[in-house]
């Protein structure tokens, strides 16, 4: 099918189904809202996209999640109600339309209490059981593919695009099955890392994968005011570091609950309830308790309207902890331990970057030094040194020095600090005297890493990109088991979530996930970035202001790569290229071209 499916007009036919407006896009699909006889259905129109990795299977794939739906019946997981074929010859399914919010949507519009979100994920846990009962298997739950009705508060169940059944046949080339990387579970990847070099083996997907993304899912929602934002997150699946216990997140969060969610996300899958009927128990047990702590909202709606939230597993909790949180903490030392001892060393790194603000100079050593011994920190803070001289918009409008209190990492300053003064003010002796807010904000935003100064809402914090150097390890990786060099220019689309050769917006200081797309010409690409390669980093921005003589532009660092059926690696390579606009912290520009291999940027 052509691409032109993006822009059907309202009015449009499909098989006699009249086009009202345009509901969302896969990688599979896309889907619009149909009326016919005066019924109206979710059409969902079979569409192979280049990113989708996919490129034989589109139709295959439709004629599966077909097949799945027409075995289940279930009031939470959604129904089919026909099927065809469009004028372009793609197959389509008609299914319920359900006037909703996706789970995000809802947390963020309804405010709901902490047993209300119980009761949601209970219903979901349900219906997941009813499904596994029949030997089907969805593979991609998250936020987006839950549906809270507005009539009745009821979820269901949507997108079986990348579902499977017992006896179906293997529709996919790579290790991994479809899905979305964020809610796979830990075993996932280290399966491609024990069987890299064994080209034909697969991933046996398992009710505790389904289960994991359930608990990212919870997770989430639990930690998060704001999780429609698009923003860098922590991986709650890194082999490297445990998610964070929810409570010490959001105090909010009961310490019951705190406990299941660390279950349902533990690295062994032995550790997680042993299938979704019995984690819906649990969830009952929790919706059924007496106490006033799950009546109150899991986060303040106004947080959830006017405030700036740190992104989660960086927010430390807003309310003292109870006397039983601390109980808590000492009953699990080892993994709340390693959480506040990693806090620690951010709140380090920001302090660190607060000192350099005001003297002008990188902590440590000679100018110019670079810090590339230490291992990588989650996605959410990672940043490198501070380039020198120092970014104009996050230059502290004078050396006085400003305390923030707490993490260094923690929410916005809250109403009635320093930042409500508009005018000096006499200080105790021996202390900086106080400034205007305006003065004090930009000290605060200077002293914040790129991620906090997002959450804060720091003006062109998130704008212009650092100076960096390679990530531990990239460089052997790139000659050794890339076999890249230094120059090597690779053609791929910026960001595989938004359509290819369009002017589209990218979030700056957000992270995205370019593709190689098929149509490659390159010998030499195709046989060190084929196909379906996927290369992970961050959407910047950098003016005419900053040093960029041939106007404003979009720069994307990407610091990791997977091959197609290959682990992930660590890289250089970075993209300049025009931009077309810059609005609200998002860039526009072509979602298509070309990156280059490097060792360092600028």
């Amino acid at each position: 099918m052509n691409a032109t499916l993006l822009h059907v007009p309202p009015g449009s036919l499909i098989d006699g189904w009249q086009v009202s407006k345009p509901l969302g896009d896969g990688g599979f699909a896309f889907v619009f809202l149909g009326e016919k006889n005066g019924r109206h259905r979710a059409i969902k129109v079979a569409q192979h996209r280049e990113s989708s990795g996919d490129p034989k299977q589109t139709h295959e794939r439709t004629l599966r999640e077909l097949t799945a739906l027409l075995m289940l019946d279930h009031p939470h997981i959604v129904r089919p109600q026909g099927y065809g074929v469009a004028e372009s010859g793609n197959l389509y399914l008609a299914l319920d339309y359900v006037d909703g919010w996706t789970l995000a949507e809802w947390a963020e519009r309804k405010h709901p209490t902490v047993r209300e979100v119980l009761g949601v994920f209970e219903k979901i846990a349900g219906a997941l059981s009813y499904m596994h009962g029949r030997g089907i298997l969805h593979r991609d739950l998250k936020l987006s593919n839950v549906l809270i009705r507005k009539s009745d508060g009821e979820p269901v169940i949507i997108d079986f695009s990348c579902a499977t059944y017992t006896l179906a046949e293997d529709l996919t080339d790579g290790g991994l099955p479809p899905g979305t990387d964020r809610y796979r579970a830990p075993e996932q990847f280290k399966f491609l890392r024990e069987h890299r070099d064994e080209h034909r083996a697969r991933y046996a997907f398992q009710v505790a994968d389904e289960i994991f993304a359930v608990g990212v899912m919870l997770h989430e929602l639990l930690t998060d005011p704001r999780p429609t934002e698009f923003r860098p997150r922590f991986d709650l699946n890194s082999p490297a570091l445990p998610p964070p216990p929810p409570r010490l997140v959001n105090a909010r969060v009961p310490a019951a609950l705190s406990d299941l969610v660390e279950n349902i996300l533990a690295r062994d899958p032995k550790g997680r309830p042993v299938d979704t009927e019995a984690l819906r128990r649990e969830l009952a047990d929790l919706r059924a308790e007496r106490s006033a702590e799950y009546d109150v909202p899991v986060h303040p709606p106004a947080e959830q309207r006017h405030g700036r939230p740190t992104p989660a597993a960086l927010e430390m909790p807003s309310t003292p902890q109870s006397p039983k949180r601390h109980v808590a903490l000492m009953e699990r030392p080892p993994r709340a331990a390693r959480w506040l001892a990693g806090l620690a060393c951010i709140g380090a790194l920001v302090m660190a970057a607060a000192l350099w603000h005001s003297s002008g100079s990188a902590p440590g050593g000679p100018a110019g030094s670079r810090d590339a011994a230490a291992p990588r920190p989650p996605p959410a803070t990672t940043h490198s040194a501070p380039p020198k001289p120092p970014p104009p918009a996050m230059t502290p409008a004078s050396p006085s020095s400003v305390a923030i209190p707490g993490p260094a990492i923690a929410a916005a300053p809250k109403e009635g600090s320093a930042l409500k003064t508009s005018a000096p003010a006499a200080s105790p002796p021996g202390r900086a005297p106080r400034m205007p807010k305006k003065s004090v904000a930009a000290v605060e935003c200077a002293s914040l890493s790129l991620v906090a100064a997002l959450a804060a809402g720091c003006p062109g914090a998130q704008i212009r990109p650092e100076s960096f150097t390679c990530p531990v390890g990239a460089e052997e990786a790139m000659r050794e088991q890339l076999h890249w060099r230094d120059g090597d220019r690779f053609h791929l689309q910026f960001d595989d979530r938004q359509a290819g050769f369009a002017e589209v917006w990218f979030t700056a200081g957000a992270e995205v996930v370019g593709v190689v797309p098929k149509g490659i010409s390159s010998p030499r690409q195709l046989a060190v970035a084929p196909v379906g390669t996927r290369f992970y980093g961050k959407a910047y921005y950098l003016s005419d202001k900053m040093g960029r003589a041939d106007g404003p532009a979009l720069i994307i660092r990407y610091d990791r790569v997977k091959l197609p059926g290959q682990e992930e690696y660590p890289i250089c390579f970075v993209h300049e290229g025009t931009a077309v606009a810059f609005k609200d912290g998002k860039v526009k520009a072509v979602n298509r071209g070309s990156g280059t291999v490097v060792d360092r940027w600028p």
